[in-house]
């Protein structure tokens, strides 16, 4: 009950920062040129974020235990999983984009430049909070491991950049050509949490409780939704990818960090 209390708590604040930064951080830039492939643009979103979901299902039920068996040491395992990552949340993307709409770097989120500082420091400000918020309860949507500082390093790498690139960078990018920023956002953000599904049903089997498992799944999408607006409202994704490295890890950074 308590584990389920904080989550709709923290459901509600992560919902009013969300609203904070849309309606009074920063500001919204030009909408990026529509495309002349519409059509094509939401299939390669929908197709990308099929694989995305379908991915992660692949990884538990297959690739993790194959790796597992594969590599008896934990670093060359992680580095594999890296390699995998790659594979499909930046080359596949990188390929599909590049072939059909001849994207160049900035179009990615790819560019030093940034557009709004304001957002940048919410975005830093908010991963530290809920970083920290996480720690002292002990209450983490990811959950609060105990890392080694190699691990924690590649996952800057391997799970923020890589979730960032993929899915604000790549897929809310193509959703702004073909439907303007509100549904990028939107459409966006459902994609991005329905991508956390294979990860919320195996919670079930260890909490048993469907309610846990779609407070999960709404604030994953919030997530979702937060981190699209940061990437929008800068152009870049390194805003985004802080925050959402910090709001995920620096739990775990504390308890290698002070125990």
């Amino acid at each position: 009950m308590n584990d389920l209390l904080w989550r709709c708590g923290f459901i509600v604040v992560v919902g009013a920062f969300l609203w904070i930064l849309h309606r009074f951080i920063g500001s919204y830039p030009a909408v990026l040129p529509k495309s002349e492939q519409r059509s094509k643009n939401i299939m390669a979103a929908l197709l990308l974020g099929g694989m995305a979901i379908l991915f992660p299902l692949l990884m538990m039920d297959w690739g993790s235990p194959w790796l597992d068996r594969m590599f008896l040491d934990w670093v060359p395992n992680l580095v594999a999983q890296a390699i995998f990552g790659t594979m499909i949340y930046l080359l596949l993307p990188v390929l599909l984009v590049t072939r059909f709409f001849r994207w160049a770097a900035p179009d990615f989120g790819l560019s030093i430049k940034n557009r709004s500082s304001d957002v940048t420091i919410f975005a830093v400000a908010f991963g530290v909070g809920s970083g920290c918020i996480a720690y002292f309860t002990g209450q983490s949507n990811i959950s609060i491991q105990t890392l080694p500082l190699e691990e924690l390093l590649l996952l800057i790498y391997s799970n923020a950049f890589l979730e960032e690139f993929f899915h604000r960078g790549t897929i809310q990018s193509l959703l702004e050509r073909a439907v303007g920023q509100a549904n990028a956002i939107v459409w966006g953000g459902v994609l991005f949490g329905l991508t956390h599904v294979g990860l919320d049903v195996a919670a079930l089997g260890v909490t048993g409780s469907t309610v846990v498992v779609i407070s999960a799944l709404m604030l994953q999408t919030i997530a979702g939704w937060m981190f699209g607006i940061i990437y929008m409202k800068t152009r870049s994704l390194w805003p985004g990818t802080a925050c959402h490295y910090l709001a995920n890890w620096l739990p775990s950074i504390l308890v290698l960090a002070v125990g």
